[in-house]
């Protein structure tokens, strides 16, 4: 397989411009090799140029690295995916009695926990904190019954990080070092900013300024906290591809209702049908930074992307479109507006949803609907903002932004329950 730096760097700086992003990394694994551009700037206030060896925030890949951990620990007999979080950690607490007992291993790494996930709470800097973490997660409500469905949860990750810690006797940073990062030899990934500052790190942006906190609490570390240059990722990603053991992470453990494109859980990864062909990967949104991985496992090709602001998903939908396209014979799933909507009913959706950062407040309007979304957390203000939805198909809805997402009303106790943005938010009125 042929892959031509200096086109694809064009390539990347094209996008990239055109998606308003400060500073992005292209890697491709392809013929059982890696290979990197880059182009922009790490901060528009300084202007220090983004090189392949620049370190950017990995966000939710980080779960995969955690699950990563816990399936080794598995292999070595320490725990099995079955055990009950408590029979680990005997001081974890939900608000509700019932899910404190029921909630397993398996659950915290395939989002099936229930637990009311986007809790980003500051524990501090000390090597007590997820301990802090997990014993702030006892007031944390439950979206669905244990194991009953599945919303992406970061707090379960924080608690999975727990789980680690209470295993292996060390930190759940130290852990990562030991058992993932060390047998891969590879030397740009870090999870601290302290270690961070040791090369060139990228910081987010929004609305082109860099952003004003650099990146998460080290408690949200297991669920977001990786930071590493592309090629350290395509090496984990070898690894996976290289090792059996780690085979059954990519097994299919949950359905995900997107309501429009295939998609199930794994351990840590999301697994995708693209049009018949397995495709699996992870997204991950910091402060002003994203990354995109896939991997297509027949033909032995990944890709990820890391970027610090704009507006990146258009930036990954036309390079992963073409790359992969050229080296794996794939097509990207788009979520495109129908020219002419099906005509369906909307007064049943509308009402108001809520989970703990969002409240989402729906009207029926013209054959489609209007919606108020405010999310609020501990780390950014409330923010507002307002779309149209128009209808995709049977309690499917998708909004008419540059980059549309699918809305899925799903039955619930109160008539529906709204699924968005991998998080299901329970109908409240």
């Amino acid at each position: 397989m042929d892959f031509d730096p200096a086109r694809w760097r064009d390539r990347l700086a094209q996008l990239s411009s055109a998606a308003e992003v400060p500073g992005a990394v292209l890697a491709v694994l392809a013929g059982g090799a890696v290979h990197e551009v880059a182009t922009g700037v790490l901060n528009v206030d300084t202007g220090a140029p983004v090189s392949t060896d620049s370190l950017f925030q990995l966000g939710s890949l980080s779960k995969v690295y955690t699950a990563t951990i816990v399936q080794r620990l598995v292999d070595a007999g320490r725990t099995t995916l079955d055990t009950p979080v408590r029979a680990i950690l005997p001081e974890f607490r939900l608000s509700e009695p019932a899910a404190t007992d029921a909630v397993t291993v398996r659950h915290l790494l395939t989002h099936t926990s229930g637990i009311d996930g986007d809790f980003f709470h500051d524990t501090g800097r000390g090597d007590d904190c997820l301990a802090r973490y997990v014993a702030a997660c006892a007031d944390l409500p439950l979206v669905h019954p244990v194991g009953a469905g599945t919303s992406y949860s970061n707090a379960a990750f924080g608690v999975a990080g727990r789980v680690v810690e209470a295993l292996t006797g060390t930190t759940w940073d130290a852990a990562l070092s030991s058992v993932v990062l060390a047998p891969l030899g590879v030397s740009h990934t870090v999870t601290l900013p302290e270690q961070a500052l040791r090369y060139a790190t990228a910081i987010g942006h929004e609305d082109g300024k860099p952003v004003s906190q650099w990146g998460f609490p080290r408690s949200i570390g297991p669920a977001g906290g990786v930071l590493a240059r592309a090629a350290d990722v395509l090496a984990f990603v070898a690894e996976h591809l290289r090792d059996d053991a780690l085979a059954p992470m990519r097994e299919p453990q949950a359905e995900v209702p997107t309501g429009w494109a295939p998609q199930l859980r794994g351990l840590g990864w999301q697994l995708y049908d693209w049009a018949g062909r397995t495709v699996f990967g992870h997204d991950g949104e910091t402060l002003g930074q994203y990354a995109y991985l896939r991997v297509v496992p027949d033909r032995r090709v990944a890709a990820v992307l890391l970027t610090n602001g704009g507006e990146p998903n258009p930036l990954y939908q036309a390079l992963f479109g073409e790359v992969l396209g050229e080296l794996a014979d794939v097509t990207v799933p788009r979520l495109t507006v129908p020219a002419a909507p099906p005509r369906v009913d909307p007064a049943p959706y509308a009402g108001t949803y809520r989970n703990l950062v969002r409240t989402v407040r729906v009207e029926a309007a013209d054959g489609g609907l209007r919606v108020r979304s405010r999310y609020a957390s501990e780390l950014s203000p409330p923010q507002e903002r307002d779309v149209t939805l128009v209808p995709l198909g049977d309690d499917v809805f998708v909004d008419t932004e540059a980059s549309p997402s699918a809305w899925h009303f799903r039955p619930g106790a109160r008539g529906y329950d709204l699924f968005q943005g991998g998080r299901l938010l329970p109908r409240a009125t």
